[in-house]
């Protein structure tokens, strides 16, 4: 007869086992929408289901790391949801808030997080500005491809919350390096992870307030 310990073990094995296949599933199904919804409306510059997981899905997960442990997180520019929807997926702890100024691209997140039956996800169709107010602050703030790292402070940094941080999805060290040197060294820190996805240079910049 099995101990107690094997037991627990061989649950948590099957629980993650199903969590795992659930996770593959939505993820899935949320290319498959983006790619009905781009033959009508091109939402994103892609044509092959193989190059949004490689270039967009693959290129998001490398965020997570960085978020599982948040509970309230904003996504800047959303887009079709990337990252945001990704964290969403794969983080169903996590509260995630997509903004979106783009009517089109706010539907679409919207229309997929009814098509997921995502319950940690909204979007806001609404550009994020100093006078924007939000029913909370949050512990993450990212954004993807969107503006230089100081620019996007300025525009958010009083939805962050005392002890959050920045979480930007960066290319190339050089322009990295280049952005950072704008920043008030005396306010801010930051750090620079890379990441392992060779096909987009991917680094995350994270900043936090000193």
């Amino acid at each position: 007869m099995p101990s107690p310990l094997k037991r627990n073990n061989c649950s948590r094995r099957h629980k993650q086992i199903i969590n795992q296949n659930k996770t593959n599933e939505l993820t899935k199904t949320f290319v498959e929408e983006i790619l009905k919804f781009n033959k009508a409306h091109n939402i994103v510059g892609r044509l092959t289901e193989s190059e949004i997981n490689l270039l967009d899905v693959l290129d998001c997960k490398s965020i997570l790391p960085h978020t599982k442990t948040s509970k309230k997180v904003l996504d800047i520019g959303s887009g079709a949801g990337l990252p945001g929807l990704i964290i969403a997926i794969h983080q169903p702890q996590t509260e995630v808030t997509m903004s979106e100024k783009n009517k089109k691209k706010a539907y679409f997140i919207k229309k997929t997080i009814r098509t997921l039956q995502l319950t940690n996800a909204k979007i806001l169709d609404e550009a994020i500005t100093p006078k924007l107010i939000t029913e909370n602050k949050f512990d993450i703030i990212t954004a993807r491809a969107l503006a230089s790292a100081l620019n996007i402070i300025k525009m958010s940094k009083h939805l962050l919350s005392k002890d959050g941080k920045f979480l930007f999805m960066k290319g190339a060290i050089e322009k990295i390096n280049e952005e950072v040197a704008q920043l008030k060294n005396n306010t801010y820190s930051y750090t620079v992870h890379k990441t392992e996805n060779t096909e987009t240079n991917r680094h995350i910049l994270e900043i936090t307030q000193k």
